[in-house]
């Protein structure tokens, strides 16, 4: 994983270049945010509320209660961004859905990958203090993941 500053939901850096395992250290300033972008088997399943799609909707129950097992927290838009670590095989794109519901997946390959803003962040914490509470897909979860985001 890696982390540094958005200004404006912008990237303050060319984050792309930032070697996994480097980390944004201080107090945010004023009028930013912090973004936490996965690596390597890491994703993020991004749910959104917003513009009328309710994320949440969309999602089978066992696909919840296993989403609700790893590591996550809510956003500003009242979803919800869940950090796991991918255990299949197939091949995922960070991408968004009709469904509001979004993958953000760790760079491979020189693939960039993708970020999310981390809203713990406000509030002092940092991803490092949660990297054991991240859980590894299960089967089921990994053929919902493939079949939505391959």
């Amino acid at each position: 994983m890696k982390s540094f500053l958005l200004r404006n939901g912008t990237p303050t850096c060319k984050w792309g270049s930032i070697p996994s395992g480097y980390y944004f250290e201080g107090e945010i300033p004023e009028g930013y945010n912090l973004a936490v972008s996965p690596t390597d088997e890491y994703i993020v399943v991004d749910v959104d509320c917003k513009n009328g799609k309710d994320g949440f909707e969309n999602i089978p129950m066992v696909i919840l209660v296993e989403l609700n097992k790893s590591y996550h927290y809510n956003t500003k838009s009242g979803g919800a961004h869940y950090w796991l670590k991918y255990t299949g095989t197939g091949l995922l794109k960070n991408t968004s859905t009709k469904y509001g519901i979004d993958l953000r997946i760790g760079a491979k390959d020189g693939n960039c990958g993708g970020y999310v803003k981390y809203w713990p962040a406000l509030k002092g914490d940092d991803i490092r203090n949660h990297i054991e509470e991240i859980k590894g897909t299960s089967l089921i979860m990994n053929e919902w993941l493939e079949k939505l985001f391959s």
